[in-house]
């Protein structure tokens, strides 16, 4: 892969990445780089767009006759106005599609090796395609807009200045400056240099390497010409020849197109390195979660729910309908609804604190991560963790936690066997009685000294009486034992599968968010940092 592609493949990742971060107005810019760059290469790879640009009176269209061999400004139906660019292009075929791609009209394009050569001199130049512009400053506004059309679309740029307004600020500011990041790919030639004495011609060159050095352009080469005595036009063929040869020219405009595109996108959306989730971060979340949810409150409830559930299924009947009345501590706290509701108003924070503690804490974890980072890029993540990401963090959080079921429904096994035992005691607790009460109503059961049996000289209705409560009693306490443990291991087990749903949340909605994020971020950077540099 060529320096070029790889720069293209870095830039086009990089505004992937910034799509909804960065403005479009600068994407679009930097878009019309990359499509530009894409079709440059698929157009005629092997040639290399020379531009001859200048304004009025600097000789170019004289050193464009002196460059191809052919007087083509004296041949009027080949360039009938001065608001058209005319190409000549070296090479069998010419390059047609290139140069209706840069906007150069059919009858301005011309094919060096063709019934217009009268000899091979200029195979030399094969694969050049060169271009003489309209005059940048001309009075006519079209002409303004050809040359910056077709300034778009070179390769190489060969300024023609004239002696006696090298300085001008028109070419300076609008052409050569912005060529600051081109300078690999720019060529300045001070033309009609006969006009000026020898003496003249050191000052005049001087004063422009010190100008072009103040615009950036240190590197960029300075050639005197004059087709009027034939000076530098050696050197000039002789350089363009080079930059033909080396086959890197056209690549090194382009490259330069997209060093200028990454940097816009590295203004607007900078380029440092993002701190990122830190250690202690996911445990900070974590603990800040489980108390806004109230785990230990909620496992709390559940063990009180449990107790009563046991008390009630394994209670003397009589207490059990009793303990029915009082309020199952679940709904007490709204158990299964949405967290942002979970706290009964007695708890030491209201749900709006809660929610309110859940957000800063997501907030000083996400600003952590970005510290550093340009305006857009930070915006954007706080926005999508902290923002409206915050709401879908906390319901997703709140999703999660109605999810884990607390298990207290289902009926353990034992219960149905102290169940029935203690009904067995209730029965004979009731027989017991009626039989006692019986003893006052001696008309209703007469003899009934001689029917009830007296074990170790008590009667049976007191012995049913006793033994029922005794049994009520003793199961009672065992039932209380044994519910109190069941009660506690469902606590504990629901408190482990809460305490896990908010460490699984906290990983997959808050940490994977953030860092997806961060990631974003980083594909990016790295964009802009290889397409820039």
């Amino acid at each position: 892969m060529t320096d070029l592609d790889h720069r293209l493949g870095a830039l086009e990742q990089a505004m992937t990445a910034a799509r909804d971060r960065l403005e479009p107005e600068v994407l679009k810019r930097s878009s019309h780089v990359f499509e530009h760059a894409n079709a440059r290469l698929r157009l005629a790879p092997d040639h290399t767009v020379v531009v001859l640009g200048g304004s009025t009176g600097s000789g170019k269209s004289s050193l464009f006759n002196a460059i191809t061999g052919l007087e083509l400004a004296d041949v009027g139906f080949l360039r009938p106005t001065t608001s058209e660019a005319l190409a000549c292009a070296w090479g069998p075929g010419g390059a047609t599609e290139l140069l209706d791609w840069i906007g150069v009209l059919r009858r301005n394009q011309i094919s060096r090796r063709s019934h217009l050569d009268l000899t091979d001199r200029h195979v030399d130049f094969e694969g050049l395609v060169l271009v003489d512009l309209p005059d940048h400053d001309s009075v006519a506004v079209d002409n303004k807009l050809v040359v910056d059309r077709l300034v778009a679309h070179t390769d190489l740029f060969i300024w023609v200045l004239d002696p006696q307004k090298y300085a001008d600020a028109a070419i300076h500011e609008q052409y050569l400056e912005p060529l600051s990041t081109h300078h690999e790919t720019t060529v300045v030639v001070l033309n009609q240099i006969d006009r000026l004495s020898t003496e003249d011609q050191e000052i005049a060159l001087t004063d422009l390497r010190q100008v072009l050095d103040r615009e950036g352009l240190h590197e960029v080469p300075i050639l005197a010409t004059s087709t009027v005595t034939g000076q530098g036009l050696v050197e000039l063929r002789r350089e363009i020849r080079k930059r033909i040869s080396s086959k890197e020219t056209a690549s090194a405009r382009l490259v330069g197109d997209v060093r200028a595109a990454a940097s816009t996108l590295v203004e607007a959306g900078g380029e440092q390195a993002a701190p990122g989730v830190q250690p202690g971060h996911r445990e900070k979340l974590i603990e800040i979660f489980e108390v806004c949810i109230g785990v230990d409150q909620m496992a709390d409830a559940v063990e009180d729910s449990m107790l009563r559930r046991a008390a009630v299924a394994t209670d003397w009947p009589v207490l059990g309908w009793i303990g029915r009345l009082r309020r199952d501590p679940l709904k007490a706290i709204g158990l299964g609804r949405s967290v942002r509701d979970v706290l009964a108003p007695d708890m030491p924070m209201t749900p709006s604190v809660q929610r309110s503690r859940a957000e800063l804490a997501l907030r000083e974890v996400a600003e952590a991560s970005v510290v550093g980072l340009a305006r857009p890029w930070r915006s954007a993540i706080l926005d999508q963790v902290t923002g409206t990401g915050a709401r879908d963090v906390i319901d997703d959080l709140d999703k999660a936690i109605a999810d884990v079921d607390p298990d207290v429904s289902r009926r353990r096994w034992w219960w149905g066997l102290f169940s029935f035992l203690q009904w067995f005691a209730l029965l004979a607790t009731a027989v017991g009685m009626v039989l006692f009460g019986l003893s006052f109503a001696p008309d209703i059961l007469p003899g009934r000294e001689s029917l009830l049996p007296a074990p170790q000289g008590i009667r049976l209705d007191v012995w049913l009486i006793a033994g029922g409560l005794m049994l009520a009693l003793g199961l009672t306490v065992s039932a209380r034992f044994f519910g109190a443990l069941s009660a506690h291991r469902t606590a504990v087990k629901f408190e482990k599968r809460l305490r896990e749903a908010v460490k699984k949340t906290t990983d997959t909605v808050v940490l994977e968010r953030l860092q997806g994020e961060l990631d974003r971020y980083g594909r990016y950077r790295d964009g802009v940092r290889t397409a820039a540099y």
